[in-house]
């Protein structure tokens, strides 16, 4: 039961460290620019990427664990207590505001958290057993239990020569190996339940902000809307939608890719689709395609993918260079990556695990 209660602080406890890190940027923007949904989704991006830029160096320079345990911890929480004096100092109205909306809808809003609840009451009891997802939980112990940064072979336990690069850039497992060495959790506990929560409460977040998009902000349809996704979601389970995903490989950065990532992209799409010149999409659009890197190595393919089947077309649509050119400059870092990836492959270059 302890364990339990302790999973489920850390579900919101992720919650709450997006939020804080998602605020920063719309602290400084208009008057009621601020909205719980869009500062977590633009958080949840923010984070793992300054997660990643602490977290590269540190084991490009083949230091432990335990030293980028302190370091992102210091610059976690400076960042937070920075986000907690803008919300009291700058948005002062956003709590009543808050408040005020959750009365007026409070019977939809419980209705949404108890879909939420039961999915993940489902899916966290579910018998998860795949070669990836043995991965993610073997590389957070490995890395917790050699003081390391992907060194050792989370298989097999052989220490490595050279950094694999396919898995180089996405440093999401050691986000979770830095937070369990923090917490003192065990990994299992954390992938399996905790990362399972937060990947169920992202996503049903993104299709809450997806269907008041749709539906003109009416909560009503919205509720209905979150209440067929999650029908669908275990009803139309094939290896061709991200359903399967979110039931059987739920803590897995591929799993945030297909439910969290691309469903996002679809909601900026709908946004630069009614006003194409609107900044703050194509900004989070960017942030997307440095972020999502960090999570999945797949999204180097898809994300560009996404954007060239969506979002550039709109340049033909409404005759408007500039979007083309923008979509290009959010295709470049899964692009980049893809081809360092090809290059590593030839044996163009190799990074090794021991200074040369």
């Amino acid at each position: 039961m302890i364990r339990a209660l302790t999973a489920v602080f850390f579900m919101f406890f992720n919650l709450i460290l997006f939020f804080l890190f998602g605020s920063i940027p719309y602290s400084f923007g208009k008057k009621g620019s601020l909205s719980v949904t869009k500062a977590i989704f633009t958080g949840f991006f923010l984070y793992y990427i300054l997660f990643a830029l602490a977290c590269i160096p540190v084991m490009m320079l083949y230091r432990p664990l335990s030293l980028l345990t302190v370091i992102w911890g210091i610059c976690a929480c400076l960042i937070m207590i920075f986000s907690a004096y803008l919300l009291l100092f700058c948005r002062r109205d956003f709590l009543k505001n808050l408040w005020s909306s959750f009365r007026k809808n409070a019977p939809l809003f419980i209705i949404m958290a108890a879909i939420t609840a039961i999915e993940a009451f489902i899916i966290i009891n579910n018998y998860q057993f795949t070669l990836d997802a043995a991965y993610y939980v073997a590389n957070v112990t490995t890395s917790l239990k050699t003081d390391t940064l992907n060194i050792y072979d989370p298989y097999t336990g052989y220490w490595q020569d050279h950094f694999e690069m396919r898995y180089f850039f996405a440093v999401y497992p050691l986000n979770d190996a830095v937070l369990c060495n923090i917490f003192k959790i065990h990994p299992l506990i954390w992938c399996k339940t905790t990362m399972t929560g937060v990947s169920i409460l992202m996503t049903n977040m993104v299709l809450y902000m997806t269907g008041k998009k749709l539906f003109k902000e009416d909560l009503k349809k919205t509720t209905l809307f979150i209440v067929f996704a999650g029908v669908m979601n275990f009803f139309f389970t094939t290896i061709f939608t991200p359903s399967v995903f979110l039931t059987t490989r739920s803590y897995e950065g591929k799993c945030l890719l297909a439910n969290v990532v691309i469903p996002g992209m679809f909601y900026i799409y709908i946004n630069i689709l009614e006003e194409a010149r609107q900044r703050e999409y194509w900004l989070l659009l960017l942030l997307i395609s440095f972020g999502a890197p960090v999570l999945s190595s797949s999204s180097n393919m898809l994300v560009p993918a996404m954007i060239a089947v969506t979002i550039l077309p709109l340049s033909i649509i409404k005759k408007d260079l500039s979007i083309a050119l923008k979509s290009l400059a959010c295709m470049m870092p899964g692009i980049l990556l893809v081809l360092m990836y090809v290059a590593y492959v030839k044996g163009m270059f190799v990074l090794h695990t021991y200074p040369g």
